[in-house]
């Protein structure tokens, strides 16, 4: 088994001097005409907000881009599907616990980070020879306040709070399929003397909820909350965003967890695909897509927290984005984050099964 890796020249310059440049310039920037991209990655626009900033990049040196939308987990099920064969794609995005899987079962290979400049602008625990970070999210609970004000509910403080009687089939909870669902059910463990490894209290908390719809596509919970169908959500800080700017008044909660903690913090990671024929045009998507202006776009537009330094900076002078995130150094700091040698998400899965099928 691999070993996993964690968490205009000078002024001045003569004529003569720039022609003799222009040349060397032209021979450093690479040509990918002909050349097809795929990328596995989330759908529900964020397929299109990730081409608008990076994608594009790729396609004005000749590459055309396809995307593979689809969550984390099913793309990881088409690169098993398709073992032996060649593989659907030569990008995949991973969630914090899929990457783990899909490296160790082989599907990706060693990305040449001198193809990724823009790694110096990343914590140096957010890339490797295997990985590099794509995006973090701050995971917790979307509310409508003024749906909770007419129905006499308090705003929630802790995952706990969506169980009161006036939310019953009124909120909506993230399906045991997606990305996300590991830090609910760690969140809402601890916050009731759980742990990492000992989740009942997760689950009978999904339980207890008994929600109008668990959503498999963020879109779904989003929709729900314009019809007015859903009072609140569990999903990350993004989709926040994204309501507040189309006009929904909503309302994040990064839930108390425990005595001390608030909040949980969820990362994505993406790899090469492996033996695919285009690794070098795979290698630029990628340095584009942790660039400054991709990783401060798909905060603005998408409502990730960015994993660029530089871009992460800049959202203090964003008011919407200072208001949904926690973005102080102590504040991130005292974020859950969950622990896969410890979380069992395949256990946590059958029992799920097991649970809802049971309540039918």
């Amino acid at each position: 088994m691999r070993k996993l890796g964690r968490r205009s020249f000078l002024a001045g310059a003569t004529t003569a001097s720039a022609l003799l440049a222009a040349p060397a310039i032209r021979a450093q920037t690479p040509n990918f005409a002909g050349q097809t991209l795929r990328v596995a990655t989330f759908g529900g626009g964020w397929d299109r907000a990730v081409h608008k900033y990076a994608g594009v990049k790729l396609e004005a040196l000749g590459a055309k881009v396809e995307y593979v939308t689809a969550p984390p987990r099913d793309n990881l099920a088409k690169l098993i599907a398709a073992r032996g064969q060649a593989a659907p794609f030569d990008v995949v995005e991973m969630a914090d616990l899929t990457w783990v899987d899909t490296y160790e079962a082989g599907f990706i290979q060693k990305i040449n980070l001198d193809n990724i400049p823009n790694r110096k602008e990343l914590l140096p625990t957010l890339s490797d020879e295997w990985k590099v970070a794509s995006w973090a999210t701050q995971e917790g609970i979307v509310w409508h306040p003024e749906r909770f004000a007419a129905a006499g509910v308090p705003g929630p403080e802790r995952y706990r709070d969506l169980l009161h009687p006036a939310l019953q089939r009124k909120i909506a909870i993230i399906d045991i399929s997606q990305a996300g669902i590991s830090q609910l059910l760690v969140g809402a463990s601890i916050d009731e003397g759980g742990s990492q490894e000992k989740i009942d209290a997760g689950l009978e908390f999904v339980r207890k909820a008994n929600p109008f719809q668990f959503w498999r596509v963020g879109a779904q919970a989003v929709t729900l909350m314009n019809s007015g169908d859903i009072m609140a959500s569990t999903m990350h800080a993004g989709f926040a965003v994204q309501m507040r700017r189309a006009g929904l008044p909503v309302k994040f909660t990064h839930p108390k967890i425990g005595p001390t903690k608030r909040g949980l913090s969820k990362e994505g990671w993406l790899g090469v695909v492996k033996g695919t024929p285009v690794a070098r045009a795979a290698e630029f998507f990628i340095n584009e897509y942790i660039s400054y202006d991709t990783q401060f776009g798909l905060a603005t537009e998408r409502g990730v927290v960015p994993i660029n330094n530089r871009a992460r900076d800049a959202l203090v002078n964003d008011p919407l984005l200072k208001e949904m995130f926690l973005l102080s150094e102590a504040d991130v700091a005292n974020m859950v984050s969950v622990d896969f040698t410890k979380f069992n998400l395949d256990d946590a899965t059958q029992r799920w099964s097991r649970m809802i099928t049971s309540a039918k």
